[in-house]
């Protein structure tokens, strides 16, 4: 009987913890630093479909967190989620892959060998349930991620709007965006099934918590990995806690796997980058609009988010679909909320990297985080591209006829009258889109860059492993929950072989 412990129930963690406690001869203890709960225990707030109420659910988010986007901004909050579930739990539901070259990258340039999207596909359709398109080859049925479509004679009366404003601008419609070759303004899928978010706590954990070898428990801060020389023996936790392993997997995301590795001596003394190469899609703090009463949603409880678009913005080689416009048709979880909304866009391919580094040795204190947003000109210039695409978006008729008033962060549109005005503005504004990645990236042994194999073995170290978005090389263009579920469905398959089940 082998002993695996996995640290962290987020998308990747629940993911492994399940799929380990198939087999009756491995007993699995998963460790989360936040609450635990079923799914018939979920609060309302994360449950819902306005992801707003899930900031306001006890203890799910990181309080302490912060880190800077721009080298000209204060340290500021970072969202991050905490509990069951993890950033599942309190993202805005999106479920979106990344484009094929993304991961053909992945194999062909950054030397994940196995990564590439012909190898990868399979994984995606096996995760989904795509109720809409499923069956066609090209979308998965009967997955354990519900992917969920609002009709159109749903859409909420800005998304309405923005459809008819982006028609006019060019924009192309496209129903599916998972179709090959698909771009321009396509209704989102949402990991959501009957009206209820469905996070990997309800996708995974919930069918495997009647297992007799799988314990999950909540409130449990791991401070750092037990060594015997190379060899990972078990964990630390942050109350002092020692807990035996035969076989660890860090889950912890971007931001604290890092953070354990390095409090656990692991990291440039080792030769590993451990901390380094850390991604987000860099965005901005985004257009503030003031809806007229037939703009608004009319209930806190209908999904703020419903559309968006994808496109290719055709500049500093960033190819296709390296940029999306999204827009929350409300601003918040109570009525008030729903008098505004905001629109935003993000550089899905990119380019400037920063760090994550120990504060202190501390567990309890979170590391410093610095994603040096817009450091390499590639994506300033195609973020300043964005801006004046949104501003001819909120200036459509369209988009007039229900808005009283559109602001950018503090100031009005006409402070945006040009390039130097707009990069002036992002050195304030510029700001993440919550998908931290590449921080324990994934390459081959020898590769200074790397800091896990292909199977996503701590290079150097037995028995010690990290599955999340930190071992993605780099950032695909979309939303990194699919794509960091796929990864864990992949290790922990992988874990299974080389464990004789």
């Amino acid at each position: 009987m082998q002993r695996a412990v996995v640290i962290g129930a987020g998308s990747a963690g629940a993911t492994i913890a399940a799929r380990l406690s198939e087999d009756a001869n491995t007993t699995v203890l998963l460790l989360e630093a936040g609450p635990d709960h079923t799914s018939a225990g979920t609060p309302p707030g994360i449950s819902g479909l306005n992801f707003f109420g899930a900031f306001g659910a006890p203890d799910r988010l990181w309080p302490d967190l912060v880190a800077v986007r721009h080298d000209g901004q204060p340290e500021s909050m970072y969202v991050r989620g905490r509990g069951v579930g993890g950033s599942s739990a309190v993202n805005a539901m999106i479920a979106i892959r990344g484009t094929p070259n993304d991961y053909d990258r992945w194999a062909s340039e950054l030397g994940c060998t196995g990564w590439s999207w012909s190898e990868l596909m399979g994984a995606f359709l096996a995760v989904e349930d795509d109720v809409d398109f499923g069956g066609d080859g090209h979308h998965g049925l009967g997955g354990p991620i519900p992917l969920m479509r609002l009709a159109d004679v749903e859409q909420m009366p800005l998304d309405q709007a923005i459809r008819v404003a982006a028609a006019d601008l060019g924009y192309p419609h496209v129903d599916d965006y998972h179709a090959p070759g698909a771009t321009g303004l396509s209704r989102a899928a949402f990991t959501v099934r009957d009206g209820v978010r469905v996070s990997t706590n309800d996708a995974y954990l919930e069918p495997a918590r009647s297992r007799p070898n799988l314990t999950v428990r909540g409130g449990t801060q791991v401070d750092r990995i037990a060594l015997d020389g190379t060899r990972a023996v078990g964990v630390v936790t942050a109350g002092g806690e020692e807990i035996d392993a035969d076989v660890l997997v860090v889950c912890a995301g971007a931001i604290h796997s890092p953070a354990i590795l390095l409090r656990s001596g692991i990291g440039p003394e080792c030769g590993l980058p451990v901390g380094e190469n850390l991604m987000d899609h860099a965005s901005f703090a985004g257009f503030e609009l003031a809806l007229k009463e037939p703009g608004r949603l009319a209930s806190v409880r209908l999904p703020v988010l419903s559309s968006l678009i994808r496109y290719s913005s055709g500049l500093a080689d960033a190819g296709p679909n390296d940029m999306q416009i999204l827009w929350f048709n409300a601003v918040g979880a109570t009525d008030d909320g729903l008098r505004g909304a905001r629109l935003f866009a993000a550089a899905m391919r990119v380019f400037s990297r920063g760090s994550v580094r120990l504060r202190s040795e501390d567990p309890l204190d979170d590391p410093v985080v610095e994603f040096h947003m817009l450091s390499d000109q590639r994506d300033a210039v195609r973020l300043r591209d964005a801006v004046h695409r949104l501003v001819a978006l909120v200036q459509h008729p369209a988009v007039v006829a229900i808005t009283n008033d559109v602001i950018a962060g503090t100031v009005p549109l006409s402070d945006l009258s040009t390039d130097a005005a707009i990069d002036d503005w992002l050195v304030s504004n510029a700001n993440d889109y919550v998908h931290a990645a590449g921080t324990c990236r994934m390459g081959a042994p020898g590769d200074r860059a790397a800091v896990v194999d292909t199977e996503c073995r701590v290079i150097g170290f037995d028995q010690l492993r990290v599955c999340d978005a930190s071992v993605m090389p780099d950032l695909p263009r979309a939303n990194t929950h699919l794509t960091t579920v796929v990864i864990a469905e992949r290790v922990a398959a992988a874990m299974r072989s080389s464990m004789g089940s």
